[in-house]
């Protein structure tokens, strides 16, 4: 009979929560998984905040705003959590105008300023990577290949999990590994040191293509993310049972390549192009003018005595092997 006053609603504008899930949707088609599930969270925390109730995107208000950055700080969650709720939020509204443009008196974002929570996490010491390097986890095959994979990383200019697990033959040009960041889409080489041959030869099968055996052509993102899970959890364990580190993860491996790095010297603009980094305008300018070699340079001064130590280690193990040829 009579339409509904909440189509006529509809009719307006659009509603919040129904357009997160489609720019959600779009990130989704485009390969931007973990884009999709931070606008999916924003949006349901906004939802849940507003009472489980749908409003316009055009009558979402700066005293809102503001108090669902308070409604995020009472539930506890940490800065740089809440930030990213917040920007993916403003991410959304500001695609919503784009999309249909609507008439408002101001911005609901433009009071809104975040500041990100500095705290880092602790690296490892080059000792401490030393002693991964020489731990022997031989009755534990999930230990060795965390450990394998983490100072893969290490000696990999601090590569991403995400970046590492795609790594197929394909990859391998010549003596450097080519490849482009997930998250960034910029493209970085890798010249392959002794330890990374190591670690490729010793993972190397013939039945697949990539480099190490964790992931799979079919795979889907959340398939990645219980990857991803599972290698810190069991990464955990490795810090825990060498008495390193309490919460080694992946990405403790990466900040203890630039930690290492700037330990040794190397200047940020070599690091920054290094990490694949592209919001560091102060560095950015410097990029153009750094040759592939210096970056080489600086990770073979950073990976040398990990990589001599790896180098030793597979020689007690021939040697141990042709030991037991002639008992």
């Amino acid at each position: 009979m009579a339409i509904t006053k909440e189509n006529n609603q509809k009719k307006k504008g659009l509603f919040l929560h129904e357009y997160v899930g489609r720019r959600a949707e779009s990130k989704r088609l485009m390969g931007k998984d973990s884009t999709a599930d931070l606008y999916q969270a924003a949006g349901h925390h906004f939802f849940v905040f507003q009472g489980n109730r749908d409003i316009r995107v055009c009558d979402v208000t700066a005293t809102q705003v503001n108090d669902f950055q308070a409604y995020l700080q009472a539930k506890g969650l940490k800065i740089n959590t809440i930030n990213s709720y917040l920007s993916s939020l403003r991410a959304i509204y500001n695609a919503a105008f784009d999309d249909k443009p609507f008439k408002r008196k101001l911005h609901p974002f433009h009071k809104l300023r975040l500041k990100r929570d500095m705290t880092v996490k602790k690296p490892l010491s080059d000792q401490q990577v030393k002693k991964m390097a020489t731990a022997d986890f031989r009755d534990r095959p999930d230990l060795t290949l965390a450990t394998d994979l983490a100072l893969f990383s290490f000696m990999a200019y601090g590569m991403p999990f995400v970046d590492m697990v795609h790594l197929t033959r394909k990859n391998i040009h010549g003596q450097a590994i080519v490849y482009n960041r997930h998250k960034t889409g910029i493209e970085i080489r890798v010249e392959i040191t002794s330890g990374m041959w190591q670690m490729i030869r010793k993972y190397e099968s013939s039945g697949s293509d990539y480099l190490f055996p964790v992931m799979f052509a079919s795979a889907t993102y959340q398939q990645y993310k219980s990857m991803l899970s599972a290698h810190n959890e069991t990464l955990k364990q490795v810090g825990q049972l060498l008495g390193i580190h309490n919460n080694l993860t992946s990405y403790v491996m990466r900040y203890t390549w630039a930690s290492e790095a700037r330990r040794l010297h190397v200047d940020i603009a070599v690091i920054s192009q290094a990490l694949g980094h592209t919001n560091e305008k102060t560095t950015r300018g410097y990029f153009n003018r750094l040759d592939q070699p210096e970056l080489d340079q600086a990770n073979r001064k950073i990976t040398n005595p990990i990589c001599k130590i790896l180098s030793d280690k597979q020689k007690r193990i021939n040697w141990r092997g042709v030991e037991a040829t002639y008992l």
